[in-house]
């Protein structure tokens, strides 16, 4: 394999790690913020505060929507790494 096909496989693995540690931190924000607006979404029912209970739904749905996409595109960046591997092994030189 040619050095400059090796340097741009390697950044574009490194590229894929960086992106998904940020995909972890941001699971890692939305995931309880959704448990703790769950949580208040059942505190705020008992009152019957109805646009408060609307505005904690939202934000709820909003975060979970966010946790799933993040889910989606972490297993998109995992896919890519596989295949960045893959023309990783299969241009270097049989030995």
């Amino acid at each position: 394999m040619s050095q400059d096909t090796e340097q741009v496989l390697r950044r574009s693995l490194d590229a894929v790690d960086q992106q998904r540690r940020r995909l972890m931190w941001l699971l890692a924000i939305a995931a309880p913020t959704v448990a703790w607006e769950v949580y208040r979404l059942g505190h705020i029912q008992h009152t019957g505060d109805v646009p408060r209970m609307i505005v904690a739904a939202a934000i709820a749905l909003f975060f979970w929507t966010l946790g799933l996409a993040v889910l989606i595109v972490f297993q998109i960046t995992i896919a890519t790494k596989r295949v960045l591997r893959a023309i990783e092994l299969a241009s270097r030189p049989v030995e």
